[in-house]
Protein backbone atom coordinates (compact mmCIF):
# COMPACT_ATOMS: atom_id res chain seq x y z
CA UNK A 1 0.00 0.00 0.00
CA UNK A 2 1.22 3.61 -0.75
CA UNK A 3 -0.12 7.20 -1.11
CA UNK A 4 -1.27 7.74 -4.38
CA UNK A 5 -0.20 11.35 -6.23
CA UNK A 6 -3.59 13.14 -6.11
CA UNK A 7 -5.08 14.98 -8.95
CA UNK A 8 -6.53 17.64 -7.16
CA UNK A 9 -10.47 18.03 -7.45
CA UNK A 10 -10.92 20.82 -9.94
CA UNK A 11 -8.60 19.78 -12.55
CA UNK A 12 -10.26 15.72 -12.60
CA UNK A 13 -13.73 17.54 -12.90
CA UNK A 14 -12.91 19.70 -15.82
CA UNK A 15 -11.17 16.79 -17.45
CA UNK A 16 -14.11 14.77 -16.25
CA UNK A 17 -16.48 17.25 -18.26
CA UNK A 18 -14.39 16.86 -21.39
CA UNK A 19 -14.21 13.10 -21.56
CA UNK A 20 -18.66 13.16 -20.77
CA UNK A 21 -18.98 15.63 -23.34
CA UNK A 22 -17.15 13.69 -26.02
CA UNK A 23 -18.55 10.99 -25.44
CA UNK A 24 -21.98 12.16 -25.09
CA UNK A 25 -21.55 14.44 -28.50
CA UNK A 26 -20.33 10.59 -29.98
CA UNK A 27 -23.57 9.50 -29.51
CA UNK A 28 -25.38 11.71 -31.64
CA UNK A 29 -22.54 11.75 -34.51
CA UNK A 30 -23.09 7.38 -34.25
CA UNK A 31 -19.16 7.17 -33.06
CA UNK A 32 -19.98 6.18 -29.55
CA UNK A 33 -18.22 2.75 -29.70
CA UNK A 34 -15.12 4.16 -30.59
CA UNK A 35 -14.97 7.32 -28.58
CA UNK A 36 -16.08 5.14 -25.67
CA UNK A 37 -13.64 2.30 -26.44
CA UNK A 38 -10.76 5.32 -26.49
CA UNK A 39 -11.61 6.64 -23.05
CA UNK A 40 -11.92 3.00 -21.89
CA UNK A 41 -8.02 2.43 -22.90
CA UNK A 42 -6.75 5.66 -20.95
CA UNK A 43 -8.64 3.96 -18.06
CA UNK A 44 -6.77 0.61 -18.62
CA UNK A 45 -3.50 2.52 -19.12
CA UNK A 46 -4.12 4.12 -15.44
CA UNK A 47 -5.51 7.12 -16.08
CA UNK A 48 -8.03 7.60 -13.19
CA UNK A 49 -10.15 10.45 -14.94
CA UNK A 50 -10.98 7.89 -17.54
CA UNK A 51 -11.77 5.51 -14.71
CA UNK A 52 -13.82 7.74 -13.21
CA UNK A 53 -15.70 9.14 -16.66
CA UNK A 54 -16.29 5.31 -17.43
CA UNK A 55 -17.59 4.70 -14.14
CA UNK A 56 -20.00 7.21 -14.99
CA UNK A 57 -21.22 5.58 -17.79
CA UNK A 58 -21.79 2.36 -16.35
CA UNK A 59 -23.74 4.15 -13.69
CA UNK A 60 -26.14 6.38 -15.75
CA UNK A 61 -25.96 4.07 -19.18
CA UNK A 62 -26.55 5.40 -22.60
CA UNK A 63 -29.82 4.21 -24.13
CA UNK A 64 -28.76 1.82 -27.22
CA UNK A 65 -25.69 1.45 -26.19
CA UNK A 66 -24.55 0.92 -22.31
CA UNK A 67 -26.10 -0.75 -20.31
CA UNK A 68 -26.29 0.14 -16.50
CA UNK A 69 -23.60 -2.21 -14.46
CA UNK A 70 -23.65 -1.29 -10.61
CA UNK A 71 -20.49 -3.97 -10.64
CA UNK A 72 -18.94 -2.69 -13.04
CA UNK A 73 -19.76 1.05 -12.06
CA UNK A 74 -18.34 0.59 -8.40
CA UNK A 75 -15.78 -1.52 -9.55
CA UNK A 76 -14.55 1.70 -11.45
CA UNK A 77 -14.77 4.26 -9.73
CA UNK A 78 -12.87 2.64 -6.68
CA UNK A 79 -10.08 2.21 -9.11
CA UNK A 80 -9.91 5.75 -9.83
CA UNK A 81 -10.11 6.54 -6.00
CA UNK A 82 -7.27 4.17 -5.62
CA UNK A 83 -5.19 6.13 -8.48
CA UNK A 84 -5.13 9.09 -6.27
CA UNK A 85 -8.69 11.05 -8.50
CA UNK A 86 -9.76 13.12 -5.61
CA UNK A 87 -12.88 13.86 -7.49
CA UNK A 88 -13.26 10.63 -7.73
CA UNK A 89 -12.90 10.03 -4.06
CA UNK A 90 -15.78 13.03 -3.35
CA UNK A 91 -18.30 10.70 -5.56
CA UNK A 92 -17.82 8.09 -3.13
CA UNK A 93 -17.96 10.23 0.39
CA UNK A 94 -21.49 8.40 1.10
CA UNK A 95 -20.16 5.16 0.00
CA UNK A 96 -17.07 5.63 2.39
CA UNK A 97 -18.57 7.42 5.00
CA UNK A 98 -19.43 4.58 7.73
CA UNK A 99 -15.81 3.54 7.43
CA UNK A 100 -14.39 6.88 7.77
CA UNK A 101 -16.71 7.91 10.46
CA UNK A 102 -15.31 4.96 12.20
CA UNK A 103 -11.48 5.34 11.75
CA UNK A 104 -12.07 9.47 12.76
CA UNK A 105 -13.62 8.65 15.61
CA UNK A 106 -10.79 6.59 17.01
CA UNK A 107 -8.72 9.50 18.72
CA UNK A 108 -5.40 7.27 19.29
CA UNK A 109 -5.45 6.55 15.37
CA UNK A 110 -5.35 10.00 14.34
CA UNK A 111 -2.86 10.76 16.93
CA UNK A 112 -0.39 8.31 15.89
CA UNK A 113 -1.22 8.79 12.14
CA UNK A 114 -0.29 12.67 13.05
CA UNK A 115 2.43 12.00 14.56
CA UNK A 116 4.27 9.81 12.19
CA UNK A 117 3.55 12.14 9.60
CA UNK A 118 1.45 9.99 7.26
CA UNK A 119 -2.00 11.83 7.66
CA UNK A 120 -1.83 15.87 7.72
CA UNK A 121 -5.18 17.21 9.01
CA UNK A 122 -5.35 19.11 5.22
CA UNK A 123 -4.31 15.46 3.01
CA UNK A 124 -6.35 13.32 5.23
CA UNK A 125 -9.93 13.76 4.19
CA UNK A 126 -8.28 12.13 0.65
CA UNK A 127 -5.92 9.94 1.74
CA UNK A 128 -7.51 7.62 4.08
CA UNK A 129 -10.36 7.35 1.41
CA UNK A 130 -7.84 6.71 -1.47
CA UNK A 131 -5.59 3.75 0.67
CA UNK A 132 -8.95 2.24 1.82
CA UNK A 133 -10.19 2.05 -1.99
CA UNK A 134 -6.26 0.66 -2.44
CA UNK A 135 -7.00 -1.94 -0.03
CA UNK A 136 -10.20 -2.70 -1.56
CA UNK A 137 -8.95 -3.13 -4.82
CA UNK A 138 -6.84 -5.92 -3.63
CA UNK A 139 -9.42 -7.62 -1.68
CA UNK A 140 -12.01 -7.24 -4.68
CA UNK A 141 -9.11 -8.34 -7.15
CA UNK A 142 -10.51 -5.51 -9.43
CA UNK A 143 -8.33 -5.60 -12.59
CA UNK A 144 -8.81 -3.01 -15.25
CA UNK A 145 -8.01 -5.87 -17.96
CA UNK A 146 -10.38 -7.81 -16.80
CA UNK A 147 -13.27 -5.30 -16.17
CA UNK A 148 -12.79 -4.20 -19.80
CA UNK A 149 -13.49 -7.40 -21.06
CA UNK A 150 -16.72 -7.67 -19.20
CA UNK A 151 -20.07 -8.25 -21.30
CA UNK A 152 -22.21 -5.34 -20.99
CA UNK A 153 -24.96 -6.72 -19.38
CA UNK A 154 -27.59 -4.55 -17.10
CA UNK A 155 -26.98 -5.39 -13.32
CA UNK A 156 -28.81 -2.36 -11.30
CA UNK A 157 -27.70 -1.84 -7.89
CA UNK A 158 -29.25 -4.44 -5.62
CA UNK A 159 -28.41 -4.93 -1.80
CA UNK A 160 -26.81 -7.95 -2.19
CA UNK A 161 -24.25 -6.69 -4.97
CA UNK A 162 -23.57 -3.91 -3.24
CA UNK A 163 -23.04 -6.05 0.18
CA UNK A 164 -19.56 -7.70 -1.73
CA UNK A 165 -18.26 -3.52 -1.57
CA UNK A 166 -19.38 -3.11 1.83
CA UNK A 167 -18.15 -6.27 3.37
CA UNK A 168 -14.54 -4.99 1.48
CA UNK A 169 -14.88 -1.79 2.58
CA UNK A 170 -15.24 -3.26 6.14
CA UNK A 171 -12.11 -5.65 5.58
CA UNK A 172 -9.98 -2.57 4.30
CA UNK A 173 -10.69 -0.49 7.32
CA UNK A 174 -8.30 -2.44 10.10
CA UNK A 175 -5.23 -2.82 7.18
CA UNK A 176 -5.85 0.81 6.51
CA UNK A 177 -5.68 1.73 10.66
CA UNK A 178 -2.69 -0.50 11.14
CA UNK A 179 -0.72 1.35 7.79
CA UNK A 180 -1.27 4.86 8.79
CA UNK A 181 -0.44 4.17 12.62
CA UNK A 182 2.97 1.64 11.91
CA UNK A 183 4.78 3.95 9.43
Amino acid sequence: MEYSQFIDASKAKSQFIKYRKSILDSVEKGTFDDVFSDVCVKALEGDPVAQDCVAYFYNKGVPGHLKVNYDLYMSWEILACANGNSFAIDKLEFFLKYALDIIFSVDAVLHDALMNGNITKENGIYVIPNLLCECMVDILKIDPKELVKRDNTEEPFTNELNRKYVDALEDAMPVVVRFIISR
